[in-house]
C-alpha cells in the first residue's frame, strides 16, 4: 500500500526535519507495509535545505512554491501525489509511533472505510486539543464531520472523482479558515473515528493569537456556514454563537469577544451568499 503525506508549510523547515523523522520512526514499525512519500509545498524564503538524508522508508518530494494560500498549496501536492491513501499534515505536527501500525490493523478490521479520522494531542501532556475526542471507537456520519474533521488527524483513500480544496478558503485566502471541513464535508467517503491515530500538535491556546487571525477565523467559519448552508449550515452557525455566549457567561470569554466573533461569522457568512447569488462562488 502506497501513502502519500501532503505538507503545506512556510517553514521553519527545521520543524519539518522533526517531523519527517517521527514520520521515519512510524513506518519502521510497520515492517515494510506501506511504502510511502512525503510532499513538501514549501511556501518559505529558507534558503536551506532539509536536513533530512535518504531513507528507504520515505521519499521525499520537495516543491518550492512563492505564491501564498493553504489551499492553493495542499492542491499542488494533490496533483503530485501518487498514493492509494493521503494525509495532510502542518509542519508543527508530529506522528505518534504507533500511528500506521494501527492504520494497517484498522484497514484490515474495516476494509469497506475510506477516511479514518483520529485524534489531536498536546505533545507533552497527552491532552486533547481543539475537541474533546472521544476514547471509543465510532462510525462518522457527514453531520459529525462539522465537530470532528480536521485536515491534520484524517487519512482518506484516494478515488476517482478526487476532491480539491476550495481556494477561497484557508490560510491566505479570502475566507481564512474552515477550507478542512469544507473538504471532507464535500468528499465522498465511509468515516470512523478512532481513538488509536494520534496526531501531536502544539497547544496554540497556550499562545496569544492575534485578534486579527482569530478574526479571520470567524470569517472564515461564517463563510463556510454560507456555503453549506443547507441542510445544516445555519444551524451550526447558530449553535457556535450560543456556545460564544455560554463561554461569556462562564467566564472563559468576554462579552467584547462575543461581541467580535457574531460580527465577524455573519460578515462571513453574508459575503459569500451574496457572492454566491450574483454567481462569484460555484
Amino acid at each position: 500500500m502506497k501513502l502519500s503525506i501532503i505538507c503545506a508549510t512556510l517553514g521553519p523547515l527545521s520543524e519539518v526535519d522533526s517531523l519527517i523523522h517521527s514520520i521515519i520512526r512510524a513506518l519502521r514499525r510497520t515492517n515494510s507495509n506501506i511504502c510511502a512519500e512525503f510532499i513538501l509545498v514549501d511556501q518559505s524564503k529558507d534558503p536551506t535545505e532539509l536536513c533530512f538524508q535518504i531513507s528507504d522508508w520515505l521519499n521525499l518530494i520537495h516543491i518550492r512554491n512563492a505564491a501564498r494560500g493553504l489551499s492553493l498549496n495542499r492542491n499542488i501536492g494533490l496533483d503530485r501525489a501518487s498514493g492509494d491513501w493521503v494525509m495532510l499534515i502542518d509542519s508543527d505536527c508530529l506522528i505518534s509511533e504507533d500511528y500506521f501500525q494501527n492504520f494497517i490493523e484498522l484497514m484490515r478490521a474495516h476494509p469497506n472505510i475510506d477516511h479514518f479520522i483520529g485524534r489531536i494531542l498536546d505533545p507533552y501532556y497527552a491532552n486533547p486539543l481543539f475537541r474533546e475526542w472521544p476514547c471509543i471507537t465510532r462510525r462518522i456520519w457527514k453531520p459529525m464531520l462539522w465537530y470532528y474533521a480536521t485536515s491534520v488527524n484524517s487519512i482518506f483513500k484516494v478515488n476517482d472523482d478526487m476532491q480539491r480544496f476550495d481556494e477561497n478558503f484557508g490560510l491566505g485566502a479570502r475566507y481564512g479558515s474552515s477550507e478542512d471541513i469544507d473538504f471532507f464535508l464535500r468528499l465522498k467517503a465511509k468515516r470512523l473515528y478512532t481513538p488509536k491515530l494520534i496526531i501531536l500538535h502544539p497547544d496554540i491556546f497556550q499562545t496569544e493569537l492575534s485578534a486579527r487571525k482569530i478574526d479571520s477565523y470567524s470569517y472564515g467559519f461564517g463563510a463556510l456556514c454560507a456555503k453549506h448552508v443547507l441542510p445544516l449550515g445555519i444551524i451550526i452557525m447558530l449553535a457556535s454563537l450560543l456556545k460564544k455566549a455560554a463561554d461569556v457567561l462562564r467566564g472563559r470569554s468576554t462579552p467584547n469577544e462575543l461581541a467580535r466573533a457574531t460580527a465577524f461569522r455573519l460578515r462571513g457568512f453574508w459575503t459569500y451568499l451574496s457572492n454566491r447569488i450574483q454567481g462569484g462562488h460555484v
